[in-house]
C-alpha cells in the first residue's frame, strides 16, 4: 500500500492532467479485459504501450513518515515535477501568465457555454 499510494503521489506530480486521466482509464478498462480473459487481444498490447510510456518521466524519490498501524507522504524530489515552485505558488503567485491573460483564456475556454446559455435561455 506504501509503494502504490508513493507511486500515485510521484504521478501526481510528474504527468500531466490528461495523462492522469487517460492513465486511470485505460488501467480500469486494461484490468476488465484481464478480468475478462481477453489478455491476447491486440488493444492489450495498445494499452500496454500507454501505460509504460507514461512512466517514463515518473521518477524521484518520495518522503513518506511511518508510524506504527499508518503512514503519512510528506512530499517528493523530481526532476520532472510539474509542481516545482520555480513555475509559481499555488494560489499565491504565478509567473507563467498575466492577470490580462488569464482573463482572456476564460473568455476563450467559456464561449461554447456562452453560446449554449444563449440559445437556451428561455430553457
Amino acid at each position: 500500500m506504501i509503494t502504490i499510494k508513493a507511486h500515485h503521489l510521484l504521478e501526481k506530480h510528474t504527468l500531466t492532467k490528461w495523462q492522469l486521466q487517460h492513465k486511470d482509464y485505460l488501467s480500469s478498462f486494461y484490468g476488465m479485459h484481464l478480468h475478462e480473459g481477453q489478455y491476447l487481444d491486440p488493444v492489450m498490447r495498445d494499452m500496454e504501450a500507454f501505460l509504460e510510456s507514461s512512466q517514463a518521466k515518473v521518477t524521484g524519490d518520495v518522503y513518506v513518515t511511518l508510524q506504527p498501524y499508518h503512514f503519512t507522504l510528506d512530499g517528493i524530489e523530481s526532476v520532472n515535477d510539474l509542481m516545482n515552485a520555480k513555475f509559481g505558488t499555488y494560489g499565491e503567485e504565478n509567473k507563467s501568465w498575466t492577470a490580462s491573460e488569464a482573463k482572456g483564456f476564460i473568455k476563450i475556454i467559456g464561449n461554447s457555454n456562452k453560446i449554449y446559455n444563449q440559445i437556451h435561455q428561455e430553457s
